[in-house]
């Protein structure tokens, strides 16, 4: 049995996990949107997101000899209190946001479009699923395969067009200079998240300063 997973295995998994995503977007995540508002709209989301993530971050896992991949499923999710980086990063992440948000509006104000709800899908879920995919799946895989850049790189680009399903459903429909902007930051995310996971062994790192940027974002936006 080979100690890796092909690239061919992990191509099609990417493409079949994308496409899954983007039935679930269109023809339950959007239709939800419409018709269901405060907080039964965002359990349901909720569900539905940890449902469609995590379930298909198991199934790659438990179909994945354990010798192919870098960090056991085990370890991943155990943290790791001594990784110093981790902690510099997520200090650095906050002050750069929170500097950014106030030079733009002159001051501190949560948006307008902020609701409570928000704190279970922006900080809660999004956080532990993506990372759970990405970095614990893919990147994971990847690290086996080839060097940490390439790794890196390619579970970045991944991730970056994982988020293309949410915005093609966006209404109003996004600009393609808000299209860039988003995907260019993503990618860039991606990767630090990645460096995070490979350096530290563990997810913890990766799903807190994931978790920290995305409710700051929509916070203060």
């Amino acid at each position: 049995m080979s100690n890796t997973i092909s690239r061919f295995r992990l191509f099609w998994q990417f493409i079949a996990f994308w496409l899954v995503w983007l039935v679930v977007q269109v023809f339950l995540n959007t239709p939800i949107e419409h018709h269901l508002g405060g907080w039964s709209q965002e359990l349901v989301l909720d569900a539905i997101k940890l449902l469609v993530w995590c379930g298909g971050a198991w199934w790659f896992l438990h179909s994945a000899p354990t010798e192919a991949l870098t960090v056991s499923p085990a370890q991943q999710w155990r943290p790791n209190w001594s990784f110093t980086p981790g902690y510099l990063l997520w200090g650095i992440i906050v002050v750069y946001l929170l500097a950014q948000f106030w030079l733009v509006h002159h001051g501190l104000r949560v948006a307008h479009s902020f609701i409570p709800q928000y704190w279970g899908r922006y900080f809660l879920v999004v956080g532990i699923t993506e990372e759970f995919v990405f970095r614990g799946y893919f990147m994971n895989a990847l690290l086996k395969k080839t060097s940490f850049g390439w790794a890196n790189t390619l579970q970045a680009l991944a991730f970056m067009s994982m988020h293309i399903p949410r915005y093609l459903t966006t209404v109003p429909a996004m600009s393609l200079g808000l299209w860039l902007n988003n995907l260019v930051s993503v990618a860039i995310l991606g990767a630090i998240f990645g460096w995070l996971y490979a350096k530290s062994r563990s997810l913890w790192p990766g799903i807190v300063v994931h978790m920290t940027w995305d409710i700051l974002v929509t916070l203060f936006s």
